[in-house]
């Protein structure tokens, strides 16, 4: 499974050798360049005009990927999609793509471009399978001092749709591939009705008995360590794919209103943000004048999440050995 991260300066090193693989040498037509001049390159202070990210695998990096354009708000480019040779031809490439439309799509952006020289036919091949058309071709010398032609490549970004749902019996076959792919790369599932495991039994429980859970946790919350009924929503996309979900408390509880996830392969494409918005809809049609949010205080991405959508911090609490914040969104 892969998931993608903002680019961090410890991260110097693998690019330093990523590019200096001699296959992404010749394939881009770059020329070495040394570690302090990559140091340099990523020290400097930030071009608000591009952003930067790792893709790993098992913890493992395995691409680099570069955005830039992000200050025209009209068209953004894939300006650097490098995969390590260890990882070529395993849909690296492919997942790195998707990130980026789903991204750049978040940021109001409704075209990407793209790049390459017409004998890099990997990359030529993937943007074309990926979308893109070919729009221009023009002569091009490369920074290794080779004369050949460059395609210009864009395509347009068409908008998801994306809904929250109660589980049903037709969400079977998604939730279980969702839950065996969360369940290999972290123990802390959130929310945490999501999960699937029976103490009492050792074991996972089917999907028809998780529903049941869900069934009473909706009507008589006596499963829950509060006692309060409490909703759980899947968050899907338009092809029925669970991409998060969320929980919404019927009365406030210590931990607040809300409580929700997106699973780790969709983080950071602005997916959080949407899905609670939807969730505070919901909300507002149940009669809710304002809900409470409880973040723990070290989670950046959930805190930025709640700040887009009005949150006012309220409180902060030390519990359990970590410190909580408690937001505020008036509806």
């Amino acid at each position: 499974m892969y998931i993608i991260k903002p680019f961090e300066k410890e991260k110097i090193p693998f690019v330093y050798e990523l590019m200096s693989e001699p296959s992404n040498l010749s394939s881009l037509h770059t020329a070495t360049i040394t570690f302090e001049e990559w140091q340099k390159s990523f020290t400097e202070p930030k071009d608000t005009d591009e952003e930067n990210f790792i893709v790993y695998k098992n913890d493992i990096p395995c691409a680099w990927l570069k955005l830039n354009g992000l200050q025209n708000k009209d068209v953004a480019w894939i300006s650097m999609l490098v995969v390590t040779d260890k990882y070529k031809h395993q849909g690296v490439g492919k997942f790195a793509v998707e990130f980026a439309f789903e991204y750049l799509h978040s940021k109001g952006f409704n075209q990407i471009g793209v790049q390459t020289t017409e004998d890099n036919n990997a990359a030529k091949n993937l943007y074309m399978k990926s979308g893109f058309s070919i729009v221009e071709l023009k002569e091009f010398r490369t920074e290794d001092g080779i004369n050949t032609n460059s395609y210009v490549m864009m395509k347009t970004l068409e908008p998801k749709k994306y809904s929250l749902v109660i589980p049903d019996e037709t969400h079977k076959e998604a939730y279980i591939q969702m839950m065996d792919k969360w369940e290999s790369v972290e123990d802390n599932i959130q929310p945490e009705l999501l999960r699937r495991y029976s103490k009492s039994l050792g074991a996972n429980v089917s999907y028809l008995k998780w529903l049941e859970w869900c069934e009473d946790d909706r009507t008589t919350g006596s499963m829950l360590s509060t006692g309060v009924p409490c909703t759980l929503y899947f968050f899907v996309d338009d092809a029925s794919e669970i991409l998060g979900a969320i929980e919404i408390n019927q009365k406030n509880t210590h931990r607040g209103n809300l409580h929700a996830g997106i699973v780790p392969w969709h983080r950071g494409k602005g997916l959080g943000t949407k899905m609670l918005e939807s969730a505070l809809e919901i909300c507002r049609n149940m009669g809710m004048t304002s809900v409470d949010i409880v973040p723990y205080k070290s989670n950046k991405s959930a805190i930025k999440t709640i700040l887009k959508n009005g949150g006012i911090l309220k409180d902060e609490f030390f519990e359990n050995g970590k410190w909580s914040q408690r937001y505020t969104v008036s509806l």
